[in-house]
């Protein structure tokens, strides 16, 4: 079985036009590559999520409860660049996995 070509995602001109895409959202091609988006999505979570369990672990073994702290906190201008940045990056690769142009 031969899949269609890969028809590429794109914004429509028009942002209030963005329920009526020029293709289907979704086309038998598409299945794929959402399911490797699916799973970027899923692994970056796992990593993000365990990081952030053993981080709070070591801290709290320290004396250190920074749970409330991690709720109320808000980043200075330095700080929210790097976010933006690590933020981009993962949109990128989410994208690049429905277009089916993500690094092998």
């Amino acid at each position: 079985m031969s899949a269609a070509p890969a028809m590429p995602i794109t914004t429509p001109a028009n942002p209030r036009a963005y329920n009526r895409p020029d293709r289907a959202t979704l086309v038998d091609a598409d299945v794929g590559r959402v399911g490797a988006a699916v799973l970027a999505l899923t692994r970056e979570l796992w990593v993000l999520t365990d990081r952030m369990l053993v981080l709070e672990e070591i801290l709290g073994q320290s004396g250190i409860d920074v749970a409330a702290q991690i709720e109320s906190f808000q980043p200075g201008p330095e700080l929210q660049a790097r976010l933006d940045t690590k933020g981009k990056q993962l949109v990128e690769t989410i994208v690049a996995a429905l277009a089916g142009t993500e690094a092998e």
